[in-house]
């Protein structure tokens, strides 16, 4: 009885087989010719996985990596009403650049208590910034609906967004998949959050080793560090704050260097925000004695596309000839110094305050925190 058993599974499974034979042939494409071109696909066929998924959301590299990490579609273009600011694959941006420009950047939001009142403010002064999203306070959860209004609101402004991990760990301290999935998972609920996929990143902590910044490049990223710090987590007032990104630049001044750069802070505090409003009203009395004096080379907040320079593009701070205030500019400082003349000496009298940007605890946090306070439901995911 088991011998009958036995051939009868065997002989069910050779009809089943002879049977699925000739789709099974059709299906599977006879071996290529030595030195034979590829065969082209077939008029109106469309391949399960490109060899490279390069479109409009910013993504560069092949798409098996995003198979390998469980999200094969998310390459797909979305119609948009307008176009988003996009700067990818980009030289990393880092130091002093050419020029008397700042760059505005803010980190770690959005945060629907203080966010708000720093774009009214950004608003008000006609000023751009890039807002560097920490990916749990827009992920699509019911405690997230506020930050996910606040990101809309930021790109609406007309600000660029930029990507700064899920949930802001020093990513030098993970493993490869970890951090690549902090990057990644960033990235996703970003690029839903706002309607566009982020090309900017910004590492927390600024930790970054090779092996990141290859796979930044790889995902088509621009690598965005910064300039000049607020001591916000150390400091307690606007003033203070303000005073230190000036004594920066004094120094940089002093040594020769480029003082143009990236502004870090955080829209997390108050203070914060009422720092970015003294800081672009200093600048702006800053330009009032530069033209007192005769310099017409004026102060300018720029966005980040004064700072983008495409990988194989020749470095700026090699360039003869520095980018100069225009005149339009210049007359729009000078416009400014005599509406505020008024003003002029309340707004420099900061200076008088001292700081110690030299010293080893300026500018940190205590005991290497930051502003992000993770809740129950911001659990790193695993990777």
């Amino acid at each position: 009885m088991r011998r009958r058993t036995r051939w009868t599974r065997a002989w069910i499974g050779l009809v089943a087989l002879a049977w699925s034979a000739p789709s099974w042939a059709q299906e599977t494409p006879a071996p290529a010719q030595t030195g034979a071109a590829p065969e082209e696909p077939a008029a109106g066929e469309v391949a399960r996985v490109p060899e490279t998924a390069y479109g409009a959301d910013g993504f560069n590299g092949p798409a098996f990596e995003d198979w390998l990490l469980g999200s094969p579609f998310r390459l797909v273009p979305r119609p948009r009403a307008e176009t988003p600011p996009r700067l990818p694959r980009g030289r990393p941006v880092e130091g002093g650049f050419a020029g008397r420009r700042l760059l505005l950047t803010f980190d770690d939001g959005p945060f629907p208590e203080t966010t708000p009142r720093l774009l009214e403010i950004l608003r008000s002064e006609q000023v751009p910034a890039v807002f560097f999203l920490l990916a749990a306070r827009v992920q699509e959860l019911a405690q997230r609906r506020q930050g996910r209004r606040v990101a809309r609101m930021i790109v609406q402004d007309g600000h660029a967004v930029g990507n700064h991990s899920f949930s802001h760990p020093h990513l030098t301290r993970l493993e490869p998949a970890q951090w690549k999935h902090q990057i990644v998972r960033a990235h996703d609920v970003v690029r839903s959050a706002v309607g566009y996929a982020p090309t900017l990143f910004r590492p927390p902590y600024g930790s970054v080793d090779a092996a990141i910044d290859r796979y930044l490049e790889y995902r088509g990223y621009t690598r965005v560090q910064w300039t000049y710090i607020a001591d916000e987590f150390r400091a307690r007032t606007p003033e203070l704050m303000v005073r230190g990104i000036l004594e920066q630049i004094r120094e940089r001044e002093k040594q020769g260097r480029n003082v143009g750069g990236v502004v870090l802070l955080h829209d997390a505090h108050a203070r914060s925000v009422e720092c970015a409003a003294l800081l672009i009203r200093r600048i702006r009395a800053e330009n009032c004695t530069l033209l007192e004096a005769g310099d017409e080379d004026v102060w300018r907040f720029v966005d980040a596309d004064s700072f983008f320079q495409p990988i194989g593009a020749p470095r700026e701070t090699e360039a003869l000839d520095p980018p100069r205030a225009t005149p339009a500019e210049v007359e729009e400082a000078r416009t400014w110094c005599a509406t505020h003349r008024d003003e002029l000496d309340t707004i420099r009298s900061l200076d008088r305050l001292e700081v110690d940007i030299n010293s080893d605890d300026f500018g940190r946090a205590p005991d290497g925190g930051g502003t992000y306070e993770r809740s129950t439901d911001d659990a790193s995911p695993s990777p």
